[in-house]
């Protein structure tokens, strides 16, 4: 187009004929639109400006002939002029016939690869329509949408709780238009968006809010029931509600009672009840016009005579750790009492007391906790009104006890089982036997024999874990050994005892390695009137029937029948055969007994070495 340009402006130069002059004016301006677009592409060649010029100057390419006929018809006619400017026109033309196929063959490939149509804009795929909720509860719900006509390769859901923020994004098969959403909050409020996907694409967003139900109250109760009235318990909402809505009757009654209390109430009162009447309560939270799921209980009135009622439940002599109950019981007999007590954030506790008795002591709880307790009669598989009492144990000097010395500075000096935290108060809790009584007390017991009822000869595993009962023989665990002789210094006893007879040895250092260590014992710094015996295993792994980590000559744990700290093989072997008097396979301890003498009574403890016994007052 330009060449025809250069041509036609020499010839006009040339030429003083005023009428070839207006015959090539066309040609003059197109090239001088063909430069003007040249231009504009060159110095904006990512804008859409720029496109849509370039794609209008490859139109205007295609038809410089048709453009020129006019105007030459409307000059004087020259054949001569007519077919020169064809001829001249033909290399523009076929060049621009390519030039705008290759344009379109690059248009069609961009918009089948990207989605984008320019230079004319190419909406995205089709949004879905239609969004519904259903099936709403105070933890989940079922969001559904219509799916549009033209075909998709997927759904996007999003939401949000609107007080938190937090935005959660589901992927869903294009074939799907159901989505439940579950772990929601009870009585809060979820935006939900949903959005069609065609490849890299999104559609536009179809979005609405939806409230999830409030929770219901849990551990719905009635305590204190008498023949006319009754004490409603229970355990707020997560949500925070406007109200509780209280329904209540009987199958006498032919109507339902209502009552509505605020929604900081976890208790309401019942008044004028029918005497001998079964009761059936729900009770639902309410949040604004939303009502949740409801709570039920069901409770059955005296017969309006004091022989059928419990009377007078009190706690006393409340200590840190126990407290006294005691009850007056109905005249009318009763096959066995239900008791049930809680603090909060434990799990509730139940103990069936005979029916002859009329109290009851309540041990191993927790210090500055507040106790709930509820008492039942039962008679023929039915229970009688429950009645209540609380009270607040008392204060330790170590609320959390990580061994049996601290519990006898706590003031407990009777010997029995005791629940302490090697691993302080966020740790697991371990029941272990104190003696509180040998030697000023304060020891940690982790090894009985006593009457060959528990079976000795075990595996690693069972002796890792450790066996047996606390209130009989038993092994505390070799793994509990290591956490409760690893914190601090630890002096060990040994008691044995043959009939009246009685010695002990007792030993300034004593500690239990690692399970990678296999668990390696030290000991030393005997004292005592049993005689050495444990010294003789100092530094040796632990070994049992399945595991020698450290075999000597023979695997001592099957030949001697036990689990211990073997090492050519024995001097001492408490673990050993009970009441087995023969071939060194007893419970041993030579310094004692000799080898051939098995001992029937033995126990083992230890307790920190810096402790020092409080004085007995």
């Amino acid at each position: 187009m330009f060449a025809l340009c250069i041509y036609t402006h020499t010839h006009w130069s040339t030429n003083n004929n005023s009428v070839r002059k207006e015959q090539y004016w066309c040609t003059y301006m197109l090239g001088v639109i063909d430069l003007l677009m040249c231009f504009f592409s060159a110095h904006d060649q990512h804008s859409h400006f720029s496109t849509y010029f370039l794609f209008f100057k490859r139109i205007l390419a295609l038809f410089p002939c048709p453009l020129c006929l006019p105007l030459f018809f409307l000059t004087r006619f020259s054949l001569f002029s007519f077919i020169s400017l064809i001829i001249l026109s033909l290399p523009s033309f076929f060049f621009s016939l390519l030039s705008f196929f290759l344009f379109l063959c690059a248009f069609f490939y961009a918009c089948f690869h990207s989605g984008s149509c320019l230079p004319f804009p190419c909406p995205g795929p089709e949004p879905p329509s239609g969004l519904l909720f259903s099936d709403v509860t105070d933890t989940s719900l079922y969001v559904s949408w219509t799916k549009p006509k033209s075909p998709v390769s997927g759904f996007k859901v999003t939401y949000t709780n609107t007080m938190e923020g937090e935005p959660v994004s589901v992927l869903v098969d294009p074939g799907d238009s159901t989505l439940p959403l579950s772990k929601l909050t009870p009585g809060s409020s979820y935006e939900v968006s949903v959005i069609s996907i065609l490849g890299q694409d999104e559609s536009d967003t179809i979005k609405d809010l939806v409230v999830t139900l409030p929770d219901p109250p849990t551990d719905l109760r009635a305590i204190n029931v008498t023949d006319t009235k009754a004490l409603l318990l229970w355990r707020p909402a997560l949500a925070t509600v406007d109200r509780y809505v209280v329904f209540y009757g009987s199958e006498k009654g032919s109507d339902e009672r209502m009552i509505t209390v605020s929604g900081n109430a976890a208790e309401q009162q019942l008044k004028e009840l029918q005497p001998s009447t079964t009761y059936t309560v729900r009770v639902t939270s309410q949040l604004g016009s939303r009502d949740s799921s409801p709570a039920t209980a069901v409770f059955t009135t005296t017969r309006g005579s004091d022989g059928d009622v419990l009377r007078d439940l009190e706690a006393s002599q409340v200590t840190a750790r126990s407290a006294l109950l005691t009850w007056k019981a109905p005249s009318a007999a009763v096959g066995s009492y239900r008791l049930s007590y809680q603090t909060v954030g434990q799990e509730i506790q139940e103990v069936t007391v005979d029916s002859t008795e009329t109290e009851f002591m309540l041990t191993r709880l927790h210090s500055l906790s507040k106790y709930t307790v509820q008492l039942q009669g039962e008679r023929g598989g039915s229970h009688t009104a429950a009645l209540s009492t609380e009270f607040t144990t008392g204060n330790l000097r170590y609320p959390f006890p990580s061994d049996c010395s601290q519990e006898l500075l706590n003031g407990i000096r009777e010997s029995g089982e005791v629940e302490i935290f090697p691993k302080g108060k966020q740790g697991k809790p371990l029941l272990v036997y104190c003696d509180q009584e040998t030697d000023g007390g304060g020891w940690t017991v982790f090894q009985r024999r006593m009457n060959g009822k528990t079976d000795f000869f075990r595996g690693w595993k069972n002796y890792s874990r450790g066996f047996g009962e606390l209130s009989g023989e038993f092994w505390l665990g070799n793994e509990n050994l290591h956490d409760l002789t690893s914190v601090a210094p630890m002096t060990l006893r040994v008691d044995l005892r043959v009939g009246d007879e009685s010695v002990f040895a007792k030993y300034s250092t004593f500690s239990v390695d690692t399970f990678r260590r296999n668990y390696a014992l030290k000991v030393s710094g005997y004292s005592g009137t049993a005689g050495d015996s444990m010294s003789y295993h100092n530094g040796r792994p632990f070994s049992t029937k399945d595991r020698d980590p450290m075999p000597f000559i023979t695997r001592c744990a099957m030949s001697y029948r036990g689990g211990w700290w073997y090492k050519n093989c024995h001097e001492a072997n408490l673990n050993g055969l009970y009441n087995t008097n023969v071939h060194h396979q007893g419970v041993i301890w030579t310094t004692w007994k000799g080898k051939d003498f098995s001992i029937p009574f033995t126990e083992m403890k230890f307790r920190p070495a810096s402790f020092t016994p409080p004085v007995q007052g």
